[in-house]
């Protein structure tokens, strides 16, 4: 692969159609679908797009854009009752490479991904959406990773607490998954219990 670089409250809805609740001043999103279709649009273009000569840095540009803002609405989601127990306990293989210790991982040269880390030896583990959300949103390093005939293939990313200790890729196939999983994921409704413990409101989880 080639890298290239750079409840009981009331709820009322507010100019941008966001819900806000007695319990805290964080949005809710109201109406998910438009959370939702973007998602699988996003997918599309990335299983589709191929980098030219002619296209390569509005194409890439693209690309870094569909990830960032998908992720971050995948983030808004998790914490709504807009997505199924399912989705929201979706996790996904991922491999991390270690941070070279002779080198430095700063501005000038964060997209020089294979000389920072050790690309050789990949280690695989498994993930869930938030932590691959909070990769992407806070990423420090990000790096697009194309096939040999200019296909998207993956992303390399590290936030900037991770960056000098290891480098994510998160393979096509792992983000088109979880876009896709997300966008689909229209829940029916359920019953929701109030947590004593933590303040909030649950999903039941007998519900899917």
């Amino acid at each position: 692969a080639r890298v290239q670089g750079p409840p009981k409250s009331t709820p009322h809805r507010g100019r941008w159609g966001f819900s806000t609740t007695s319990l805290g001043a964080t949005p809710l999103i109201h109406e998910s679908r438009y959370w939702k279709i973007p998602l699988l649009r996003g997918a599309t273009f990335l299983e589709r797009a191929v980098v030219t000569e002619e296209n390569g840095e509005a194409t890439l540009a693209r690309a870094e854009r569909e990830l960032f803002i998908g992720f971050y609405s995948i983030r808004k989601l998790l914490p709504t009752f807009k997505l199924s127990n399912n989705t929201k306990r979706l996790s996904s293989k991922v491999s991390w490479y270690a941070s070279r210790p002779e080198q430095s991982v700063d501005y000038f040269h964060r997209s020089d991904v294979d000389e920072l880390y050790d690309l050789e030896r990949p280690i695989e583990e498994m993930r869930d959406l938030g932590f691959m959300c909070n990769q992407v949103i806070h990423s420090y390093v990000f790096v697009n990773s194309t096939t040999e005939d200019g296909k998207l293939d993956g992303f390399f990313v590290s936030s900037d607490t991770m960056r000098r200790r290891r480098v994510y890729f998160f393979s096509l196939p792992v983000v088109l998954h979880a876009f896709r999983t997300v966008g689909r994921d229209y829940p029916k409704g359920g019953r929701y219990l109030f947590n004593e413990v933590n303040g909030e409101w649950e999903a039941s989880p007998s519900d899917p």
